[in-house]
């Protein structure tokens, strides 16, 4: 059989329900048939297999992580990203892959002393039809030209400035923050694939991440940890720089408590501490995706 060279790499130019994401780091595809119904009848060495409900789902990471919020909210659409074909002209050595009706369901935040800021979002694919397979989903345009760059304009790489409310923060060497929506799908009647795909924003949202330090400030015998864990709901407020020289920006967490505490020392190194938290909601100002109270807020430092 003769050498073929198939290759593809450098997935890159995300662009989600209408949001262009840029400094795409990987993208992530999964497609199959959710069920598979086995039956031995009549004591058949192997069984029947029968395949059922297809779907396309997946994930991207990008360093656009300012985008977290515009994420969830976009206006359902698709999802177009780019790869480079192995061994093929620039002119025409692109794929372009299309992925119909995304619903984004889920964002994480992924903040590491030493490394840019990573946003990732976890989408579902709606089928529009009930005829229509994971080839109507998923589509590929072959011989495309190299895409228009999308740059990520916000490289988040080092934390400058936290605090929890009126309290500061000192030494911070990563955060974590995770938004999830509860995903609802459903395949019957003659669908093949599921026609059914809906991220609830009305209920059963959550928000929660960690927070992990050094500052081992002590206060009344008290070390900053503990003080924060027993400390009311206040917005936690994160100071990122940013890479190129960019403008600082300063994401805003709305009604974090912390929920646990962990201290990691030993060996010659700094004694780290590590703080789970959650978001709780103001019923008397209930916290939403957009609006006056948001969840999250990014803005200028």
């Amino acid at each position: 059989m003769a050498t073929v060279n198939k290759r593809i790499f450098l997935p890159q130019a995300v662009v989600a329900n209408g949001v262009s994401f840029g400094g795409t780091t990987s993208v992530r595809i999964e497609a199959g048939w959710e069920n598979q119904i086995r039956t031995s009848p009549d004591g058949l060495a192997l069984p029947v297999v029968d395949r059922d409900v297809q779907y396309v789902r997946g994930s991207f990471t990008t360093g656009n992580w300012a985008l977290m919020d515009a994420a969830l909210t976009g206006t359902l659409g698709s999802l177009v990203f780019y790869e480079r074909k192995s061994g093929t002209a620039a002119a025409t050595g692109y794929i372009k892959h299309t992925l119909t009706s995304p619903v984004i369901y889920r964002v994480s935040l992924a903040v590491s002393q030493g490394q840019l800021a990573a946003l990732t979002a976890a989408f579902e694919c709606r089928f529009a039809s009930d005829d229509a397979t994971i080839q109507d989903v998923w589509v590929i345009t072959d011989s495309q030209a190299a895409p228009v760059q999308i740059n990520a304009e916000y490289g988040g790489w080092r934390v400058t400035e936290c605090s929890h409310g009126q309290t500061s923060i000192m030494h911070v060497t990563g955060l974590s923050f995770d938004l999830a929506m509860p995903l609802l799908r459903a395949c019957n009647d003659g669908d093949i694939g599921y026609t059914a795909v809906d991220a609830v924003f009305e209920g059963g949202m959550t928000a929660a991440g960690s927070l992990t330090f050094e500052d081992a400030s002590i206060t009344d015998n008290q070390l900053l940890v503990n003080r924060l864990l027993t400390a009311a709901a206040a917005d936690l407020t994160v100071q990122l720089r940013q890479s190129g020289g960019d403008p600082d920006k300063l994401l805003t967490i709305a009604n974090v408590i912390f929920t646990g505490g962990t201290q990691s020392g030993g060996g010659v190194r700094y004694s780290g501490f590590t703080l789970p938290f959650a978001v709780t909601n103001d019923l008397t100002a209930p916290l939403t995706l957009t609006g006056d109270n948001k969840i999250i807020a990014i803005t200028d430092a």
